[in-house]
């Protein structure tokens, strides 16, 4: 082995110095020997990254000594002889040799738990499945539920829609309420004659009453004007008994002028009294249109009234006859089972099924009452919701027509209820005679005496 052979291994093995390692420093006579050659080659061979102490290995090893935490003599054997891979017992190697035997047997094992770990795929891949179809039914439930909830949420908006439309009708009734309200007001004042003049009764003729209004502060005007200068300041002067002869045309004049002005004047006012006949006729059409509105909505009320009054007696008869025919028959149910109770007829396990049977009875007595109770409650909240809905009701004769149908199937209902309460009664006595056939003779003898 070359010099330069070993400087390679050692490099390889990771020795480490201040400087690469010189082939011709190692050229000694002892290493040309074939002793030494054979020596060298073999740690070269052995010379292994893996098995070549670390200076941390080194300096782990000095902390350990220091810390006098080394295994050394007894204790480092006791410590290798605790470890089953470097025992040299007996014992370890049979078991070591047991299981060198017992490969077959693990060879069989893993066979099975290659088996079971297929099963465990293919149960997993069925898990994988379900999941998929849960996670599907959890979307369409998902999307249920926004689909719902949109329905709702339209639902609501559509309520608030006609809440809004409601609050605009309200608004413009109080509007017209309030034009027939300053309309009476008017009237009365008119009529109590407190005052000359034309009285409109409509918002419409505000603009006539504005141009009279002005045409009248221009009149005053003028005349006040007038009386300050011209002719007719010799009205309101006493020291003057008569005109001025030079200006008697000028003043004859202006009073022409003054003639003309009142004549216009004069046919203005009788046009307002034109007007005015107009809108009293309007006025008088409008009185009686409004007197026949209130007596179509009193007779409206009147039957409203009329028919909420008969359909309350209806309901209350109905629910007295259902009462009736309830109480009527558990009772005898309960008399026809405590007289045969009372005959010892049942014995035995017989008397715990008439026990039974008159828990059973009681129970569906209350359930009935309270199936009753919840179908009437359903009815009335379903003719709520409709005549909420029915958008087309203008009068109260279709309102008292939507009620009227709700109430016969209601009547309906409650019928159909009362067969199956009979047919319920039917099969009860069935039980009850089915029961006597099974009795002794002697006891059926009693029975029937």
């Amino acid at each position: 082995m070359s010099a330069k052979q070993l400087c390679d291994a050692l490099a390889a093995a990771g020795f480490d110095g201040d400087g690469p390692l010189d082939p011709d420093s190692l050229e000694w006579a002892f290493l040309q020997g074939d002793d030494s050659r054979r020596m060298l080659a073999w740690i070269s061979a052995r010379l292994r990254p893996g098995n070549v102490i670390s200076a941390a290995d080194l300096e782990l090893y000095e902390q350990l000594e220091m810390e006098g935490k080394l295994l050394e003599g007894d204790d480092l054997d006791f410590a290798f002889d605790s470890i089953s891979a470097f025992s040299d017992n007996g014992e370890n190697q049979e078991y070591t040799f047991l299981s060198e035997e017992s490969l077959e047997d693990i060879r069989d094992s893993k066979l099975a738990l290659r088996a079971e770990v297929s099963d465990l795929e293919k149960q997993l891949a069925s898990l994988e499945w379900k999941l998929d179809l849960l996670t599907a039914q959890a979307t369409t439930i998902t999307q249920g539920k926004k689909s719902r909830s949109s329905a709702k949420t339209r639902a609501n908006g559509q309520l608030t829609g006609l809440d809004e439309k409601f609050a605009k009708r309200n608004l413009e009734m109080n509007a017209v309420l309030g034009k027939l309200a300053a309309t009476t007001q008017e009237l009365s004042y008119y009529h109590s004659e407190a005052d000359i003049g034309v009285y409109l009764s409509y918002c419409d003729f505000l603009s006539y009453v504005r141009s009279n209004l002005g045409c009248t502060k221009e009149l005053n005007r003028w005349f006040s004007k007038k009386f300050e200068k011209g002719p007719l300041q010799l009205v309101v002067k006493d020291n003057k008994s008569s005109g001025d002869f030079v200006n008697s045309h000028h003043f004859v004049v202006q009073l022409n002028q003054i003639n003309s002005i009142f004549a216009k004047s004069k046919m203005r006012y009788i046009e307002a009294q034109v007007e005015y006949a107009k809108e009293e006729a309007i006025l008088s059409t409008l009185r009686t249109q409004l007197a026949s509105q209130q007596s179509y909505v009193r007779q409206d009320s009147h039957s409203l009234r009329r028919k909420s009054s008969e359909l309350a007696e209806e309901l209350k008869d109905l629910s007295l006859d259902v009462q009736k025919c309830l109480s009527e028959t558990v009772t005898g149910l309960c008399a026809d089972l405590a007289q045969l109770a009372g005959a010892n007829i049942l014995e035995g396990g017989h008397n715990v099924k008439l026990l039974r049977q008159e828990c059973y009875i009681s129970h569906q007595k209350k359930f009935i009452n309270y199936l009753v109770n919840q179908l009437a409650a359903h009815r009335f909240l379903k003719i709520s919701c409709q005549l909420e809905k029915r958008a087309k009701i203008s009068n109260a004769y279709l309102m008292l027509k939507a009620i009227e149908l709700e109430l016969h199937s209601y009547l309906s209902a409650v019928d159909v209820r009362l067969v199956l309460i009979t047919d319920f009664i039917h099969y009860k006595f069935g039980i009850l005679f089915s029961l006597l056939s099974m009795s002794p003779p002697v006891l059926l003898k009693k029975c029937t005496a």
